[in-house]
């Protein structure tokens, strides 16, 4: 009997010294802000015709000596996303689509690209996206983000205008064939 009461004793302790053990060092409080959005609608992506929420963008048919060497973008076309009934609200200024692959498929030696995903595609190309002035947004979290647009004080429409390119991934031993990147957009108000 004085060995079971011993060992339970002995139990206790220790759950009390353990829990000793594990007491916080530290709070770290998370704030931030619900909104609605600033936006009614996405009203989709468009190369000049009707917009749609998922588009296909035909880049032109490009040789494999239109690239000069790594890092070259070629095949400029242009794209926007619009969007309806936007009006700054509370803490929301700005708009800016941010883009992800769509597939885990990333371009080999340029993870902020899309890869060619087409069978028997083009060796040594992906799809980029970038702004009017050239400067490429970098997908799946990249550091070069779009730098977006400024919404209106009152509700109107804003359009977001884009790029795409073809990017040669390799300095030489591009190949001919079909090119497919496919990307997602998520609309992020700032």
């Amino acid at each position: 009997m004085k060995l079971r009461s011993f060992v339970s004793s002995a139990i206790v302790a220790s759950t009390l010294l353990s829990s000793a053990a594990m007491a916080a060092d530290g709070t770290i409080t998370f704030t931030g802000l619900v909104t609605a959005s600033a936006c009614t609608a996405v009203a989709g992506v468009s190369t000049g015709g009707a917009p749609s929420k998922s588009a296909t963008i035909v880049l032109p048919n490009v040789s494999t000596t239109a690239f000069s060497g790594l890092g070259d973008y070629t095949g400029y076309t242009q794209f926007n996303i619009q969007l309806t009934g936007c009006q700054a609200a509370s803490g929301l200024n700005n708009v800016r689509a941010l883009f992800d692959s769509a597939n885990t498929a990333l371009a080999q030696g340029d993870g902020n690209v899309m890869a060619n995903t087409a069978p028997s595609g083009a060796a040594n190309v992906g799809v980029a996206i970038l702004t009017p002035g050239m400067v490429q947004i970098d997908l799946n979290g990249g550091t070069s983000k779009d730098p977006g647009d400024t919404l209106p004080a009152t509700s109107g429409n804003v359009t977001l205008n884009y790029l795409a390119a073809y990017k040669a991934l390799a300095a030489t031993g591009i190949t001919a064939g079909p090119v497919t990147g496919v990307a997602n957009y998520t609309i992020s108000y700032f």
